[in-house]
């Protein structure tokens, strides 16, 4: 035993005993903190790897989002050009106008409107927090803010639909014959057959106040959906560079 030896003795062994164990608890803690930084880095490592797999992801997301905002802005200048068009074919003689022109101006102009948008890789990033492990914070920024304006979009799209259903839609029911339009301009006008008011002329509702307001509307409508647009499109356009820089 410890006490059955000479002091001196006793105290060399006890002190050869404190540094044994002291090395022991050093060689532990060194342990534990090889250990800490080993997990640290696999952490950081499955970050940087799932961050750049959700990025590229992203990317292609962004580069169809911009193909689908190019194709709307397309259709809302055809409507835009249709409307212009038929705005100046007011006050003047219908007789020289083109009924089949006219026709074929209104068609486009009931046109609803819904742009396609995926958004299903940045709804997963900002619900499972992937969107915070990007290191860009400008990146970061601009993913944030870009649900609020898909959604002005979506509201501007919804008013010009709900102008066009609830106002001129109704209108041309009553003003306007549909089966003349068709007959000229569907695929099924051998099957429609010519209408049975041969008589009426769709270029009448050129005198009337409404129709000339409900068109002036959808002249109006498409510049402001055109700009909401070309807005989605340009932060698109910076996210997909943004990205690029990041990778």
């Amino acid at each position: 035993m410890l006490t059955d030896l000479p002091d001196g003795k006793a105290g060399n062994k006890f002190s050869k005993y404190l540094i044994y164990a002291i090395g022991e608890i050093v060689l532990v803690i060194i342990g534990i903190l090889i250990a800490l930084q080993i997990n640290n880095w696999n952490i950081n490592q499955s970050n940087i790897n799932e961050s750049s797999e959700f990025v590229n992801r992203l990317k292609a997301e962004i580069t169809s989002n911009i193909g689908f905002t190019n194709e709307e802005i397309k259709r809302k200048e055809n409507q835009k050009r249709s409307s212009l068009a038929i705005l100046k074919m007011f006050n003047k003689d219908i007789t020289k106008l083109s009924s089949r022109t006219f026709d074929s101006l209104v068609n486009i102009c009931m046109a609803n409107g819904n742009m396609e948008f995926k958004n299903g890789t940045l709804s997963e990033g900002l619900n499972t927090g992937k969107v915070a492990l990007i290191k860009s914070d400008s990146l970061k920024s601009l993913l944030y803010g870009l649900p609020s304006l898909v959604e002005e979009v979506r509201i501007g799209e919804k008013y010009f639909n709900d102008d066009l259903n609830e106002y001129f839609y109704p209108f041309i029911y009553e003003h306007i014959s549909f089966r003349q339009m068709d007959a000229v301009h569907s695929n099924y006008a051998e099957q429609i057959g010519p209408s049975k008011f041969s008589n009426h002329n769709n270029l009448n509702v050129l005198n009337i106040l409404k129709f000339e307001s409900l068109i002036d509307n959808i002249f109006y409508n498409s510049n402001i959906q055109i700009d909401n647009y070309l807005k989605l499109k340009n932060e698109l356009e910076n996210l997909y560079e943004l990205i690029q820089e990041h990778n």
